[in-house]
């Protein structure tokens, strides 16, 4: 009787040690979810693998400058290839550097102004770095690629997207510009978490 009763404290023991480790092991392995708002990103392009980069070195001049252009390029760990998503409404955010108080912009001017050479509707208008502020060239929202993972950036003045220049999108100094959308990864973009490597998904 003191065998089996032994046995089945032995079995009874084993069986709840088991249980911890198996939820020990799913604790390790579950990823955490990103939360778009107050993460800091890297933002890669889905076909070559570089970076969203302000053009010169973080404390530069030239890229705390209204007007810098934005690039691709390699990582390097700069500020000016961090981004965080501030809110402006209707699911729509700022793209805002953290190396300034900078967002993605437009270049040109806005419908009705005469004898501009670019206006901020243009397909192939570029995109540049300009003081934080409401304006509509500077809001972006996100919307699902091809793949998970993978997204779009759909301006809000213009309804066109971030786009890498295909031609030099394997290039340290790739343009960065909008363009109608397509499945073309070049138009593509991964939110990398700049603490944890992990990318955001929705």
């Amino acid at each position: 009787m003191k065998s089996l009763f032994t046995i089945a404290l032995a079995c009874l023991m084993l069986f709840s040690v088991s249980d911890v480790e198996a939820q020990r092991r799913g604790k390790r392995t579950k990823k955490v979810e990103i939360p778009l708002e107050g993460t800091v990103f890297h933002i890669r392009n889905a076909k070559s693998g570089k970076f969203l980069d302000v053009s010169g070195t973080a404390n530069s001049k030239k890229a705390r400058s209204n007007g810098t252009n934005v690039q691709l390029w390699d990582l390097d760990g700069g500020a000016d290839q961090k981004f965080k998503f501030v809110p402006a409404g209707n699911g729509y955010y700022h793209i805002q550097t953290q190396h300034a108080r900078m967002n993605l912009d437009v270049h040109g001017c806005f419908e009705g102004k005469w004898f501009c050479g670019t206006y901020k509707k243009d397909k192939g208008a570029n995109v540049q770095v300009w003081s934080a502020g409401r304006s509509e060239p500077q809001q972006w929202k996100l919307e699902k690629g091809t793949a998970p993972g993978r997204f779009y950036l759909k301006n809000r003045y213009s309804g066109r997207y971030l786009d890498a220049n295909n031609s030099d999108v394997q290039k340290n100094g790739c343009n960065v510009l909008q363009w109608n959308k397509d499945d073309n990864t070049n138009k593509q973009w991964e939110l990398v978490d700049v603490k944890t490597g992990q990318k955001f998904t929705m």
